[in-house]
């Protein structure tokens, strides 16, 4: 049978051997026994995500927002001159890590240095640079798996007998336990778009699981029924589904992660952006039309005290894939930015779409796990559906919480 899953083709891997043997003074013989572990080990974390939808919305943005070391990947894996920028790697392939392997590194790295006799160096730099090969690989050939939670399961879910195929026969049951891998290789049906539960290792077989879902969905039909029975124009305030959100403390694991402040397009002339400082902050250019500089002047102002709309131009979701077509990532970094300097000011993200309330409340919450990315307390942003009427509009409302006392 042939293997589903792997970081790299034959020839990569001898290449990949010799440079991770060279970088750590390691035998590239020994080398070539880590990297099946290495693969196995990175599977193994993909699998996870299979009942984690958290990581997955990590992931996702991760991803979305972090070019891969395209050239460095082809020099790791190739008989070609030059060597690669490895602290980008390390950086990029952390960045992978931290959210697929949280607090198990460490755990990981002793179990094959102890059990394969390799050196503690080329265990952790050969892991790291493993997930950055992934990185790589889900990045330039298989993005279309991070389309939704329910693809990526399905994208992935032939490749969860390789783990056994990757794995030396003495770790596998060690490797199995660390990152609690029993439910998922035991062979259960997944239902890929059922609700999460927030319990890592819960029982195939949960009555009361079971009833509560049924319960859940009795709720959600008649919870439907009134939403539709509603006045059309009415905003829709979204319940806040916490397994939607991305947990900051975990967000803050990721090295070099979402927050540099760029300008999208690099054509943009100076005389089309406009320099703008929060207090004791540094200077920042957006362009003039962004809703920054009415947003920045509303936050600034304190004679301005009453709630601010300001619709979105500056965003727009794809139709195939329902992603950020163009994720501004300036956007999300001055509103959290200026949020955090001001902390009075909540917001509501709001989104309308042509395809109704679901997709909305999708789009509302990519907008917000952006902003939580980029270091904006969850507790701080609500989200809400707008009327398909509204085009595929989007919203941010601002509200000093000063102004309601």
């Amino acid at each position: 049978m042939s293997q589903v899953f792997r970081l790299t083709t034959p020839e990569e891997k001898a290449f990949f051997a010799k440079r991770l043997a060279d970088l750590c003074t390691e035998k590239q013989e020994k080398v070539l026994e880590l990297i099946p572990a290495f693969e196995a080990v990175v599977l193994g974390s993909v699998l996870k995500l299979f009942r984690n939808r958290i990581r997955f919305n990590a992931l996702y943005n991760f991803m979305l927002a972090k070019s891969a070391p395209e050239e460095d990947v082809a020099k790791l894996v190739s008989s070609g001159k030059g060597m690669p920028d490895y602290d980008l790697m390390y950086r990029f392939g952390e960045g992978v890590m931290g959210i697929l392997l949280p607090d198990k590194k460490s755990a990981v790295a002793t179990l094959l240095g102890g059990q394969l006799g390799a050196k503690s160096s080329t265990i952790i730099k050969g892991l790291t640079l493993s997930y950055a090969l992934y990185g790589y690989r889900l990045k330039e050939f298989d993005y279309d798996a991070l389309r939704d939670y329910k693809s990526f399961g399905e994208y992935y879910l032939p490749a969860s007998s390789d783990f056994y195929t990757l794995a030396p026969a003495k770790i596998q049951l060690a490797l199995v336990d660390i990152l609690v891998l029993r439910d998922v290789l035991k062979g259960d049906n997944f239902v890929f778009d059922e609700p999460f539960v927030a319990v890592d290792d819960r029982p195939s077989r949960n009555y009361k699981l079971i009833a509560g879902v049924i319960a859940g969905i009795a709720l959600l039909s008649l919870g439907l029924f009134f939403t539709f029975r509603s006045d059309s124009s009415e905003v829709v305030v979204v319940k806040d589904d916490t397994d939607q959100i991305i947990p900051i403390d975990s967000l803050n694991k990721l090295n070099d992660s979402l927050t540099k402040a760029v300008v999208d397009s690099a054509k943009v002339s100076n005389d089309s952006l406009v320099t703008l400082v929060w207090p004791e902050g540094k200077p920042f250019q957006v362009p003039k039309e962004s809703m920054i500089v009415a947003f920045h002047t509303y936050l600034t102002d304190s004679t301005l005290v009453t709630p601010l709309d300001l619709t979105c131009t500056e965003l727009d979701f794809s139709d195939k894939t329902e992603l950020l077509a163009s994720p501004k990532t300036y956007l999300f970094k001055q509103i959290a930015s200026g949020m955090n300097k001001f902390k009075e000011v909540d917001v509501q993200v709001q989104v309308a779409s042509e395809k109704g309330l679901v997709v909305a409340k999708e789009h509302a919450y990519v907008l917000k796990n952006r902003l939580v990315g980029e270091g904006l307390n969850q507790k701080r942003i609500t989200v809400a559906t707008l009327p398909n009427s509204l085009n595929n509009q989007i919203i941010f409302s601002f509200k000093k919480r000063s102004s309601l006392k």
